[in-house]
């Protein structure tokens, strides 16, 4: 297949060329108007880097990866479905009840495929996690506590970032994947949800908030506690840290998900039973890789990890989250 890029505003889209690449597809180019991102991938990738969509779409790529700006997203999708060209977007999909409104009615009309990179499925002591619950393991799941730090780096952001109506905010922006794990942990939708956006810094950006608490109940009755931050210290090796606490009947299990993991040793996770100590897990092997599930959804397999059902339903707890919460404002 041919691919390119339509639209680079975060640097994440790159897990997905990369994949791509290595799964023997073809990179065609670039199309980005600040060129601070996509200039060096164009220039890594040895790709061309256009200022016009339309010299992009000439090429006739069968699959276009986008990192745009989060609410100007939904406008790529639309575009691509117009073209009949699949898409894979990196998190979040769409920032507002307006945004998932089109995205479904595309979803909704199976034209084209529409991925979003919900990588955490695909991280393995995660899947480990999936597989154990799956089994039966743990007994009856009882609660989930996610914790996910993340480092700002303020001056490397662009202005973007720090709006509501352009990211999306914190909750949408980054607990969509703490939202989505749910619902495959699950295998239940969002019930009901309650928490807070505190707002400790930063007042020079006014719709920017820096840490979210949440309490959610899926429809099943399993209960979570999520927590999101940017207060990652900036000098940590890693761009986060976070943590999956599983709670069940029959045994509990810590998940370490630790980001850049190679200069510190790889995730793991540890389970509890009626032993005197931890079980260090061996992490399991993935079946596929998220770009190849993508692909698999192409080609219209059906056992795929990620479905447009997924996205969809996700998007939309994300959403149903963010409008839950009250704000907090200590500065």
């Amino acid at each position: 297949m041919r691919f390119g890029i339509y639209g680079c505003r975060h640097a994440h889209i790159a897990e997905f060329v990369d994949e791509m690449l290595k799964l023997g597809h073809e990179f065609v180019g670039i199309y980005e108007t600040e060129l601070d991102i996509a200039r060096g991938m164009a220039e890594k990738y040895k790709v061309p880097l256009f200022d016009r969509g339309e010299d992009l779409f000439k090429l006739k790529p069968d699959v276009i990866g986008t990192s745009a700006v989060n609410n100007r997203k939904i406008d790529i999708v639309e575009l691509c479905n117009q073209q009949g060209i699949h898409v894979m977007a990196d998190k979040p999909i769409v920032t507002s009840r307006e945004g998932y409104a089109r995205l479904e009615k595309v979803i909704k009309q199976g034209r084209i495929q529409v991925g979003m990179m919900l990588t955490e499925r695909f991280n393995p002591p995660i899947y480990a996690l999936w597989k154990m619950i799956r089994e039966g393991r743990l007994g009856q799941v009882v609660s989930f506590t996610i914790m996910k730090p993340h480092k700002l780096l303020e001056k490397k952001r662009a202005p973007w970032h720090f709006s509501k109506e352009e990211n999306g905010g914190i909750a949408i922006d980054l607990l969509i994947h703490d939202i989505d794990l749910l619902r495959w942990f699950t295998g239940s939708e969002l019930d009901s949800c309650s928490g807070y956006i505190k707002k400790t810094a930063y007042p020079q950006y006014g719709t920017f908030y820096d840490s979210v608490n949440a309490v959610v109940k899926m429809k099943n009755g399993v209960v979570a506690t999520l927590e999101a931050n940017w207060w990652m210290p900036d000098s940590y090796f890693t761009f986060g840290d976070g943590r999956i606490f599983c709670v069940g009947t029959q045994g509990r299990v810590e998940v370490r998900t630790t980001g850049d993991c190679q200069a510190k040793g790889e995730p793991f996770a540890l389970l509890i039973r009626d032993t005197e100590t931890y079980i260090r897990c061996e992490n399991v092997a993935l079946p596929t890789t998220l770009t190849q599930d993508f692909i698999n959804r192409i080609e219209g397999r059906k056992d795929v990890i990620i479905s447009g059902e997924d996205v969809l339903m996700s998007s939309l707890a994300a959403i149903e989250i963010d409008e839950s919460l009250e704000e907090v404002c200590l500065c």
